[in-house]
């Protein structure tokens, strides 16, 4: 996460993302989408559900290299995520989990200005748009970092 100027991060002097609401990050390509105790709690309140219930509908256990499952929220036949809808976007956008509600402040996109630019190759919020000081992006990086997924073996 230097930017090749001693340990200083490289958005010591802040980033600019703006989600232009493109939903390229939610549908169309293959993704997956963790999910803590904390996300499902939430998105299972928004649900109206019970968790076991929420789990049964919108998720699915993703097989780790470890031989460990982790739990994620589905996805459609053509890569959309199951909460995505044409017209109106992410229908479960006010209780999204933490890795969508810090993206794009991931540890694989923020490990260096080169990854950064990459990733706004794909993403036309980076670049534009609100700039987030230093300390914003790195209380979502940790956010991001500090979330326990469920797991099971």
């Amino acid at each position: 996460m230097t930017g090749g100027s001693g340990s200083e991060p490289f958005f010591r002097d802040g980033l600019q993302f703006s989600c232009r609401r493109c939903s390229h990050c939610c549908k169309d390509k293959p993704g997956v989408v963790y999910l803590s105790q904390e996300d499902l709690a939430r998105l299972a309140a928004w649900a109206e559900l019970e968790p076991e219930q929420f789990m049964q509908a919108y998720c699915r256990w993703v097989e780790q290299e470890d031989g460990s499952f982790w739990l994620a929220l589905r996805e459609l036949r053509n890569y959309d995520c199951v909460f995505w809808k044409d017209g109106c976007g992410c229908e479960a956008y006010e209780a999204r989990p933490v890795q969508c509600r810090t993206y794009p402040f991931w540890t694989s996109v923020m490990q260096g200005r080169d990854t950064w630019e990459q990733t706004g190759r794909e993403c036309p919020g980076i670049g534009c748009g609100e700039r987030h000081d230093a300390a914003e992006i790195a209380a979502a990086l940790a956010a991001y970092q500090a979330r326990q997924v469920i797991r099971r073996d």
